[in-house]
């Protein structure tokens, strides 16, 4: 295996050391022969890790993360002559219920409450909030007897959790609304300004404070710049797809279609 030559692709830090993760493991599976599974990447890993698995055409994967449309997944890595499919991928369901008297909570709620029992992101998948007191949370299954008996609360609220499977899962629809919109340029802070409805010198601070991620990395500078296809998240506030660049307008301005998810 080419190792320096494969990690010598990714310039970015996230990116190889997500591209270094995977090499390991399919330096283990041809090792030793026994598949291999990652812990949950988040979609800027997926794709990372789909630019590694190029290289390797004796090998195949399944990404899956306990429905269709999940955003982070767990990667099955196998040889290329074996079959495995999404059943093959271990992955343990939590149902958590504040009570009916508990506040509107939201995701950062939940996975606030799970990373403060001392739990590593990557260890859990989607966290899916209905009710605004009730939420289903992939995780992976090493950690499902810890959360079962040792989480008690969400904030000031008592919690009840119990384990169902992955056919109970209640994912909600996607809401996109499309923006249609001009800005200057391509910049990070021009392009975000006018997806979250926000004024530049108020998305200033917040990407100066790591808030501001770009292709679900943190990104410091308002000046990066963002193409079609891109992602732009704001804590507390979504994310929103760039999803095309239409042009320039009579006056010089880019247009732009953007998808917010509501």
């Amino acid at each position: 295996m080419e190792r320096e030559k494969i990690l010598q692709r990714f310039t970015q830090e996230l990116e190889r050391i997500t591209a270094g993760i995977i090499l390991d493991r399919i330096e283990q599976l041809e090792r030793n022969g026994k598949w291999q599974i990652s812990d949950f990447l988040d979609p800027h890993q997926q794709r990372t890790a789909d630019r590694v698995l190029h290289s390797f055409p004796e090998l195949k994967s399944v990404t899956w993360g306990g429905y269709p449309e999940a955003e982070r997944c767990r990667l099955l890595l196998y040889p290329a002559e074996r079959q495995a499919g999404t059943a093959d991928v271990p992955l343990a369901v939590l149902e958590v219920d504040a009570g009916l008297w508990a506040e509107q909570l939201t995701h950062r709620d939940f996975l606030g409450a799970i990373l403060g029992l001392g739990l590593r992101r990557e260890k859990i998948g989607d966290i899916l909030v209905s009710e605004q007191r009730k939420a289903q949370i992939i995780v992976h299954p090493e950690i499902l007897p810890f959360l079962l008996s040792s989480w008690v609360a969400v904030g000031k609220h008592s919690v009840t959790i119990r384990e169902i499977t992955a056919a109970q899962l209640t994912p909600p629809p996607p809401l996109v609304k499309e923006i249609k919109t001009t800005v200057a340029s391509l910049r990070l802070d021009a392009v975000a300004s006018a997806g979250f409805a926000m004024s530049r010198s108020k998305l200033a601070p917040a990407i100066r404070a790591n808030q501001v991620k770009l292709n679900w990395q943190s990104v410091t500078s308002a000046s990066a710049s963002v193409k079609a296809g891109d992602i732009i998240s704001l804590a507390g506030r979504g994310r929103v797809e760039v999803a095309e660049v239409l042009g320039e307008s009579k006056k010089g301005r880019i247009q732009l279609l953007l998808k917010k998810r509501v």
